[in-house]
């Protein structure tokens, strides 16, 4: 199981900023928490087609949109592409459940075999 911070705001298809190099930035630091988080986890990667899970747990009791949350999950997607050697291509669309609200969030994320 991987453990990975809370989509920041810009990730967001909804999210707002003047600079393309702040979303730029974020893009780059989240897919780097993945990549690292994968490989301290010492995931394997499959043959064929990658099936993953994804349980979101929000910062607050706000209702997320599914496919927000699907699209704000692509650097983390980039970042375990990363780690195992693959294209993120393989990736079939998460498995993507909500859990109970956690101060700060959390995603946890599950590759399975």
């Amino acid at each position: 199981m991987i453990e990975l911070p809370f989509p920041d705001k810009l990730l967001w298809p909804n999210g707002r900023t003047r600079s393309y190099m702040a979303r730029a930035t974020a893009i780059k630091k989240h897919r780097e928490w993945a990549r690292l988080a994968t490989l301290a986890a010492k995931v394997k990667a499959p043959d064929g087609r990658i099936d993953w899970s994804v349980t979101i747990h929000p910062k607050t009791r706000n209702v997320i949109d599914n496919d927000n949350a699907r699209a704000s999950l692509k650097a983390y997607q980039d970042g375990l592409a990363l780690a195992l050697g693959v294209d993120d291509s393989r990736f079939n669309a998460p498995s993507l459940t909500f859990g109970d609200p956690i101060k700060g969030g959390l995603v946890r994320i599950e590759i399975h075999p």
